[in-house]
């Protein structure tokens, strides 16, 4: 399995601790990489420093690392699981190392520690070191300086790679040939899925090619356009038809005597924007009318009588006597003939 070393920096300050933090818990960015603690990791760091026989050493600037005259600025004699305080070191300081911390000539410490790449879980503890010099002033965690003969883990991009890698539903060991796959396969799902929107939106099948999908789509349009057209002229027809009811209604109703000339405009209106209530209206209204000749003619059996049923029921609603009717009938009459 692939693993890298990174080294964080933990602020020492006030009085010379027994106890220290020496990686804290959870999921970490830092300027040059990321890492996460979790149980696992405690359990597996502890478990093996355990298993080791001599003390882990707390050296100066990773002095140890280096290859270099290495003097010992404390040990540490146990390590303990904190949960979400983290991972901490039960330390015996040496005394140079008591003069240095309490008087802020070493304010930082840090651990080295080994990480799986995949899951950038810590695994190993390797060792720790007193230090000035943090990777950001006052930032906790934080990575530290690159240490001569080992590989300071460049962890902030791959933490990046590992959460994209996860999306994409892959490993922590995927190739670049992998995560291309991946990316093409997800932007043909997502393009697949907007097709298949449109093509049940026109009914095409899933396999329907393109040319197939402009055709339909271009004649769906035509037909929309004809589907106007074809409305427009009904419209226009119905508008017709409609006019050409309403004059016949009030022909009708004019012929029957039941509307007078003076009520045509209003009569026409009314036929043309409600033709059902108009039919109703004159069957039902009286006729108001004459349209029958009311005098000198001969009516059925030979009496010679301007009065006609019609005639009547007018000159009832008139108030007009019949007799004054007659009389009236019979000088238009003899002025006529004059």
């Amino acid at each position: 399995m692939t693993e890298k070393t990174i080294k964080l920096v933990n602020t020492i300050d006030g009085a010379v601790p027994s106890e220290i933090q020496i990686i804290p818990y959870g999921y970490h960015e830092t300027d040059n990489g990321a890492f996460v603690l979790d149980e696992e990791s405690m359990s597996a760091i502890i478990g093996d420093f355990k298993s080791r026989q001599n003390d882990m050493v707390i050296d100066y600037e990773h002095q140890t690392l280096a290859g270099t005259e290495a003097p010992a600025a404390g040990w540490i004699k146990d390590l303990i699981d904190k949960g979400t305080q983290g991972l901490w070191a039960s330390v015996e300081w040496t005394e140079k190392a008591r003069q240095y911390i309490a008087a802020k000539e070493y304010r930082y410490l840090s651990p080295v520690f080994i990480m799986r790449i995949s899951d950038s879980k810590v695994v190993k503890l390797i060792n720790a070191a007193l230090t000035n010099q943090p990777g950001i002033d006052g930032m906790v965690p934080l990575v530290n300086k690159r240490v001569s003969g080992i590989t300071e883990a460049q962890t902030k991009e791959e933490g990046q790679v590992i959460k994209v890698l996860a999306a994409l539903g892959l490993a922590g060991d995927a190739t670049e040939a992998d995560v291309l796959k991946a990316i093409d396969a997800l932007k043909a799902k997502t393009q697949k899925t907007a097709n298949k929107a449109v093509l049940d939106a026109i009914g095409l099948n899933e396999d329907a090619g393109e040319s197939e999908v402009t055709g339909t789509i271009m004649a769906m349009k035509q037909a929309q356009d004809g589907y106007e057209t074809i409305a427009n002229k009904v419209r226009e027809l119905e508008g017709k038809l409609a006019a050409k009811e309403a004059d016949d209604l009030v022909a009708l109703a004019m012929k029957d005597g039941k509307i007078t000339p003076a009520q045509l405009d209003w009569a026409t209106n009314y036929a043309k924007t409600d033709a059902a209530g108009f039919r109703v209206f004159v069957e039902k209204a009286p006729a108001v009318v004459v349209t029958k000749e009311i005098a000198g003619g001969e009516k059925a059996g030979g009496t010679g009588d301007a009065l006609d049923e019609t005639q009547r029921s007018v000159n009832k609603q008139l108030g007009i006597d019949d007799a004054k009717f007659r009389e009236f009938s019979a000088q238009a009459k003899t002025g006529e003939d004059k």
